[in-house]
């Protein structure tokens, strides 16, 4: 099994170099896939130290920027992470226990890197909660910086939706969930950045709460803006 990471980037020079390094100190081997999209900083220099690939996606908007990561992959699982995202030493190593059988997918907690203590612990517990609860009542829920499918897969679902500006993982993991067996891993942890949050956590929480239903009732999402 050889397995693919693909990280999109958009002018990500202040987050990029700590993702890259983690991924690059995992103990299992993989290909690292950057997908510079349309960046005007140094995200591509900094890129160009550490990945294998690094890849320029004109279109803007993360579901292009993943598909053309995982489409420039070369492995049988393609794993998904951010660029303002740390994995955790044996994430590598998890992903490649869970696709050893039938699974078609895995995904995981996503924790926060900073931030204040009650954020935190709300990441930690509150969204993990969330992510097992919408898994077993069936309704997969990927989180972007967090997760890995088989490239067959992929390629039987067609790959992204790249019609959505964000929500693309979540569409993506329903589509996915007709296909076969999707495993939530406990210990396939990333630490995240606390950006989004520093917007406001009412425009944020209404955000997702609105994107979820959305998603849930009619396939459609709301666009993103850039937190940058």
């Amino acid at each position: 099994m050889k397995l693919s990471v693909v990280v999109p980037a958009y002018n990500e020079e202040r987050y990029i170099e700590p993702c890259l390094r983690a991924l690059r100190e995992q103990s299992v081997e993989l290909e690292l896939v950057v997908v510079d999209n349309a960046s005007t900083d140094g995200t591509a220099a900094i890129a160009e130290r550490y990945a294998d690939l690094v890849v320029r996606e004109e279109r803007k908007g993360v579901a292009f920027a993943r598909e053309c990561g995982w489409r420039s992959a070369h492995g049988d699982v393609i794993a998904f992470t951010d660029a303002d995202t740390i994995v955790a030493p044996n994430w590598a190593e998890k992903i490649v226990e869970a696709m050893q059988g039938k699974a078609i997918a895995a995904y995981g907690p996503v924790y926060l890197s900073d931030g204040l203590r009650h954020e935190k612990l709300l990441a930690k517990y509150g969204f993990t909660g969330f992510l097992l609860l919408n898994h077993l009542l069936g309704l997969m829920h990927f989180s972007g910086q967090n997760f890995a499918v088989r490239r067959k897969a992929l390629e039987k679902v067609g790959g992204f939706n790249l019609n959505l500006k964000s929500a693309e993982d979540v569409d993506l993991s329903r589509r996915l969930s007709k296909l076969g067996e999707i495993k939530f891993i406990k210990d396939m942890v990333v630490y995240t950045s606390s950006r989004r949050l520093r917007k406001g956590y009412l425009k944020f929480f209404w955000h997702h709460s609105v994107n979820y239903f959305s998603m849930l009732l009619t396939g459609n999402a709301r666009e993103f803006e850039d937190v940058r």
